[in-house]
């Protein structure tokens, strides 16, 4: 069944949805996010869970591919290998399939940061009208959004908590 799949759901075609598949939420999170609808969608488990399966399904193939740089490695316990240096860094990313992982693996941790900007902003009534610009910087360069986003809630609301 995998295989059926495998010809049907081809690497571009995963892309592209993933690619598309966000930018509603996106738009949910910036102009309607105390609508139930949105509440659903992003504050439940059904997005990640999604993106999570998509990821797994992307892993699988690359995992029984023989070409694979992460299986070789794997297969000669040499895991650790990846952090020593950007040049093997490089190497791991010039394979499609790895480079898709991460690319889900970006879009679901920048749309989870979001839906964390989204929601305490709303639970700071202060917030919520400035909360466009760094949910905007999150989509592109998620730490980015963070930090602007901490910067205006410790102006605008004029505390930083360590814990929620």
């Amino acid at each position: 069944m995998l295989n059926t799949l495998k010809d049907f759901f081809t690497l571009e075609m995963i892309y592209h949805f993933t690619n598309i598949g966000v930018i509603p939420l996106w738009f949910l999170l910036a102009f309607l996010p105390g609508w139930n609808g949105t509440k659903v969608l992003i504050n439940s488990i059904l997005v990640p869970l999604i993106l999570g399966f998509t990821y797994f399904y992307v892993f699988y193939i690359y995992i029984n591919t023989s070409e694979g740089i992460f299986s070789n490695i794997l297969d000669k316990g040499k895991i650790f290998e990846l952090y020593m240096g950007i040049d093997q860094l490089k190497k791991v990313f010039s394979d499609k399939t790895v480079l898709l992982l991460f690319w889900i693996h970006f879009l679901t941790a920048n749309l989870v940061l979001g839906a964390w900007i989204a929601t305490d902003a709303a639970k700071n009534k202060a917030l919520q009208y400035i909360v466009l610009i760094p949910l905007v910087l999150t989509y592109f360069v998620g730490p980015v959004g963070l930090g602007v986003y901490l910067i205006l809630r410790l102006l605008a609301a004029q505390k930083l908590k360590l814990f929620d």
